[in-house]
């Protein structure tokens, strides 16, 4: 449990954090989409290191991936997500990013009821499944609503530019859902693979998507302050902390292990309010906690479906 906890803490903080050091990166100049790239490759560059790190010491043999449509999509999706997320932060501020991208286990369930009957049959049967998902809908677009109308009044971002910026992030959100979703198929499918050897290849191939739209002749201007930065990110807010929680993912249950991911948005708004002078208003508040507990319980009911897999695979 030890391990457990501290892997998802190292998690939280480094995601927490990773917000506000990109929007200070883009409001010095630097490119979004470029900050987008770097981060993947540096972050695909740290999980393949432990990964041979890992398999040096174990002596195991070479692992093997299967490229299959569905992981194709996953890559789009983790792709379409980066650029869009780090595009919206050029416009809003690192809070409202954070909690947007909180909504996505709110946004598999509703994809869930357009795309698989099959898992709001199960829950419907066990958990009165339908009416669950349409209270944490509900919740859950409240809160994303009063953040949409937030006025943080700090001049981080005007009104218009914040809107712009929200907007993208919520797409950015849904890519986000169908990333989810497409990695749980992915584990589901091709249950000997080794998840951070995928995960390592989804990051180098989104990079490679990324690339032609990034400003790369921005790099000889980028100050070594700067790239201590994005170096900083990448290897901590993108490698170190997807091991960290695929550790934590072995050693806690599924319960303390949301409970911990929420602290994400907290940490954001914290280190948001202590460098870059967020005025915390009530608006932010009631909304940020109607987002983090409609997700709790999306993720509770999404966690329930899968026992239900579980226990009929088992019987089967």
């Amino acid at each position: 449990m030890i391990i457990g906890y501290s892997a998802a803490g190292v998690s939280a903080f480094f995601w927490g954090i990773h917000a506000v050091i990109i929007r200070i990166l883009i409001n010095q100049g630097v490119d979004p989409i470029l900050i987008a790239a770097l981060r993947l490759y540096i972050g695909a560059g740290v999980i393949a290191l432990v990964l041979l790190i890992w398999k040096g010491l174990r002596k195991e043999k070479a692992l093997e991936i299967v490229y299959s449509r569905l992981f194709w999509i996953i890559t789009a999706s983790l792709a379409v997500n980066f650029v869009l997320f780090q595009k919206g932060l050029e416009f809003t501020i690192a809070s409202n990013a954070v909690l947007l991208e909180a909504f996505a286990p709110v946004m598999v369930l509703i994809l869930a009821l357009l795309f698989l009957p099959q898992r709001v049959a199960h829950l419907t049967n066990r958990y009165r499944g339908v009416q669950k998902i349409l209270q944490i809908v509900i919740i859950g677009s409240i809160g994303s609503s009063l953040l949409l109308i937030n006025d943080p009044q700090d001049l981080l971002s005007t009104n218009e530019n914040k809107l712009i910026g929200d907007l993208l992030e919520f797409i950015a959100m849904f890519a986000f859902a169908l990333f989810i979703m497409g990695v749980h198929e992915y584990h589901t499918r091709f249950k000997s693979h080794n998840a951070l050897l995928v995960s390592s290849q989804i990051f180098i191939f989104a990079a490679i998507l990324i690339t032609p739209f990034a400003m790369w002749n921005q790099l000889p201007s980028i100050t070594s302050m700067q790239w201590f930065w994005i170096t900083m990110i990448g290897i901590f807010s993108t490698g170190v902390a997807y091991v960290a929680w695929h550790i934590a993912s072995k050693y806690l249950d599924i319960i303390p292990l949301i409970t911990i991911f929420n602290l994400v948005s907290i940490f954001t708004i914290i280190s948001e309010s202590l460098v870059l002078g967020l005025n915390i208003s009530w608006k932010l508040i009631v909304g940020s906690i109607l987002i983090l507990f409609a997700a709790y319980q999306a993720k509770i009911l999404n966690a329930e479906y899968r026992l239900i897999e579980k226990e009929e695979s088992i019987t089967s």
